[in-house]
């Protein structure tokens, strides 16, 4: 998972969520931003993801590639390197290189369909988190989401 999508994520309340229904590990450069460099900025999601790191709801892979100066490459430096199913990101010009390599990915918007097929969360939890989500997303995503959970529930 990238920066900005644990960081959207955790504003809109789904880290939790996400991190329960997931196996999420994030580059160590991934760390590096959201905590090092947040907590230097005084930024609230630093220390909640910090205490997650710490409690091991969020692994953090240990593995660093010297070469590489950049979450979003070392992110699929470590999809290639195997394990995962895909990438958490929701960083445009990123997808675009997932895309172009064919790689999966998950935007945050996702994974709230993804829990909410699982059962791992309700219809109406969904609906609030895609409401908190929409502020960071594009409309696009909110609408196409929206859709969906629509068509899940009547399909029911």
């Amino acid at each position: 998972m990238d920066a900005d999508c644990l960081i959207k994520i955790t504003k809109a309340g789904l880290k939790e969520d996400v991190c329960s229904a997931f196996d999420i590990t994030i580059p160590h450069l991934v760390k590096e931003e959201i905590v090092y460099r947040g907590k230097v900025k005084k930024l609230p999601d630093a220390l909640v993801i910090e205490r997650n790191i710490r409690e091991k709801l969020i692994q953090v892979d240990k593995k660093r590639e010297q070469s590489i100066d950049v979450g979003e490459k070392e992110a699929m430096a470590l999809f290639q390197n195997g394990g995962y199913d895909a990438i958490g990101s929701d960083d445009k010009r990123f997808v675009k290189q997932l895309r172009l390599f064919n790689i999966p990915y998950v935007t945050p918007a996702v994974f709230i369909t993804i829990m909410l097929k699982q059962g791992d969360i309700k219809a109406a939890y969904a609906e609030e988190r895609l409401l908190a989500l929409s502020e960071f997303i594009s409309e696009s995503e909110y609408f196409a989401v929206k859709l969906f959970m629509e068509q899940w529930r009547s399909g029911k």
